[in-house]
């Protein structure tokens, strides 16, 4: 009873008011503020009918500017768009106006949701040159509050396919105090987020959004949660350009040892150290950006693989070495004994047929295991 008489004490104080101002040329600063007067910005609309109030909101994303897998989050500046109905504002043919436009000053006056993002590090509102925010009041109790916010949220990644991966990043947005029997949040019907048409990323390609719902059930009550994802597909330009097309040169440069005679020692252990050396390098450079999880990615398998193909060069030389010092030594101790027995040895230099072999099999044999595991490599992590 009280509440209702305290609406009814304020209908009649707007519509006195109304009259008044119409009669005197108030302005419509005036009518506002007569609108306002007894007015309880800290109870829901709809509290004393013991109902919940049900918030539209919409999303319109105007940049995304990094994202991060160092500190598995990502930045972006948004505009937050919410709806709702508060009959305690309506103002039916009082004035000649659909809805009034409230002051930033004016705004702290009415009731907004308490909404917050749950996975959010930290954020801002902008206040250059004013506040980016707007209230449109109309005549029937509704409420359009927009307001432009940048922020940087949580984006748990999985790089099990890194750089050949699809990342899903989401924002959480939830009622911090209210339980669902005062508020409900919902995504608008009508295009509940949009993107920025302009919008690019160096990294990625924005795929696609999903919006849901993740309300849940807590011991402290239901809070009202919703949800959109962000698919972003990764682009593979620059990786290929910075690690894979170098790793292959450097893996090629690896098998030019075996085209070297075997006698070529210097020559094929400065290539060989040099070729694992710079591999090491760049396995280090490939990896340095990316946070230290437990488990193998993708970069990691290419990178191991590349290591074993040219430590592989370098130790199938020192095995086509041995060979021929042995086989050298075995025709040496050979001549020597012909010698003494009045025969002709074959000369030493035949002694490396067989390391030769060898080499030749390895010409054939690297790129063929090579060929295989990249043809294996791609078809593995790039499918769907």
């Amino acid at each position: 009873m009280v509440g209702m008489r305290h609406i009814r004490q304020c209908t009649l104080l707007i519509l006195c008011w109304a009259m008044f101002a119409t009669a005197s040329g108030q302005t419509r600063q005036d009518f506002i503020q007569a609108l306002l007067n007894g007015y309880d910005n800290r109870i829901p609309p709809n509290f004393e009918k013991d109902v919940s109030t049900t918030v539209n909101v919409k999303l319109f994303v105007n940049n995304i500017d990094s994202i991060s897998e160092q500190t598995m989050d990502f930045s972006l500046s948004t505009f937050i768009i919410q709806e709702w109905y508060d009959t305690r504002l309506q103002f039916f043919n009082l004035i000649d106006a659909e809805y009034l436009e409230l002051d930033s000053r004016l705004m702290k006056f009415v009731w907004v949701p308490d909404l917050y993002f749950s996975n959010e590090k930290r954020a801002s509102f902008h206040e250059v040159t004013t506040p980016n925010r707007m209230l449109h009041l109309y005549n029937d109790g509704k409420i359009l509050y927009r307001s432009r916010v940048s922020m940087t949220a949580a984006c748990p990644m999985k790089l099990q396919k890194y750089p050949l991966d699809t990342q899903i990043c989401s924002l959480y947005l939830q009622s911090f105090a209210y339980s669902t029997k005062s508020i409900i949040f919902k995504w608008s019907d009508e295009n509940p987020v949009e993107t920025n048409p302009l919008l690019e990323l160096p990294q990625f390609t924005f795929k696609e959004h999903v919006t849901g719902n993740c309300t849940e059930s807590h011991n402290a009550g239901n809070f009202t949660c919703i949800r959109v994802d962000f698919h972003l597909e990764r682009h593979i330009g620059f990786y290929m350009i910075q690690i894979y097309i170098p790793s292959i040169l450097i893996v090629l440069l690896s098998w030019v040892s075996f085209w070297l005679n075997v006698d070529a020692v210097p020559a094929r252990i400065s290539l060989g150290i040099l070729t694992v050396l710079t591999m090491t390098t760049q396995k280090t450079l490939a990896v340095s950006s990316l946070p230290r999880v437990s488990y193998v990615k993708a970069i990691d398998v290419w990178m191991a693989a590349c290591l074993c193909f040219v430590f592989s060069a370098l130790l199938e030389f020192a095995l086509v070495n041995v060979m021929d010092r042995r086989q050298c030594n075995s025709k040496k101790d050979d001549g020597d004994t012909k010698w003494s027995a009045g025969v002709t040895p074959k000369p030493p230099s035949l002694s490396s047929r067989r390391a030769n072999q060898v080499d030749k099999v390895s010409r054939i044999f690297f790129p063929c295991s090579f060929i295989v595991f990249t043809i294996v490599y791609w078809l593995y992590y790039t499918k769907a």
